[in-house]
């Protein structure tokens, strides 16, 4: 990680105490990550995974709430900028610069191998769309929401059927609204003859679908969609 200029607002340690204190941690992951194998090493390293897993998403939780430049303005401490960086949520104009050997280790704690490259990170979690779910009667249809920057179409069939796809055309990235449903079938209002399954977004005939997004209604009636998250399409087995 890249150190940080001295500055006044230091907490409850100077930051040559906070540099020690990030050196003395790294010689005890180093430590760790000798073990060898057994029980008690994978459980050390599960519990790190957990850990890693609560601070993630707390962190993330809380960085949505900043308003626009605060993060800037905060992670010129060097411990918050350390810690955001830990946790991949450093504004772009504060990404470390590529390098050969890193000061401080990442979370979360693995060895490292000569795996290939980890797959783009995720951070799972519901996004309330409506604060009730009358708001979007039987057989309804919405196509102007919005959840983080990416159009959202909400359907609801029947009494409590919810389905949640991308708000555009795989064809020409062309927006959805105007769509009409049928059944199942969601109509293209741009493309003659362009239909998908509101339930698994295929296009009907072949072609590339529209990503789908599971939803839920919690106990208070809200509608929520996931994000980050892997979809499995409920289809009849027949």
């Amino acid at each position: 990680m890249t150190p940080m200029a001295d500055q006044s607002l230091v907490g409850f340690m100077p930051n040559d105490e906070w540099d020690a204190l990030l050196a003395e941690l790294n010689g005890r992951i180093e430590a760790l990550e000798g073990l060898p194998d057994g029980d008690a090493r994978q459980q050390v390293f599960e519990l790190l995974d957990g850990i890693d897993a609560l601070h993630r998403e707390a962190l993330r939780r809380l960085v949505r709430l900043f308003k626009e430049g605060v993060l800037e303005q905060v992670v010129t401490d060097p411990a918050i900028h350390t810690l955001m960086e830990l946790y991949d949520l450093l504004p772009e104009s504060e990404l470390p610069k590529p390098r050969t050997a890193s000061k401080f280790p990442t979370i979360p704690i693995r060895a490292i191998t000569a795996a290939a490259p980890p797959p783009p990170l995720r951070y799972p979690h519901w996004v309330p769309v409506l604060s009730q779910r009358d708001e979007l009667p039987p057989g309804g249809l919405r196509a102007d929401l919005v959840i983080d920057g990416q159009p959202l179409l909400l359907a609801r069939r029947g009494g409590d059927e919810w389905y949640a796809l991308d708000a555009t055309c795989p064809i020409d990235e062309s927006p959805l609204r105007g769509a009409t449903l049928s059944g199942y079938t969601l109509s293209c209002p741009n493309h003659a003859g362009c239909h998908y399954d509101l339930r698994s977004g295929a296009r009907v005939g072949g072609g590339k679908a529209i990503p789908c997004r599971p939803v839920q209604v919690d106990a208070g009636g809200r509608v929520l969609v996931g994000l980050d998250m892997d979809f499995t399409p409920s289809l009849p087995s027949f």
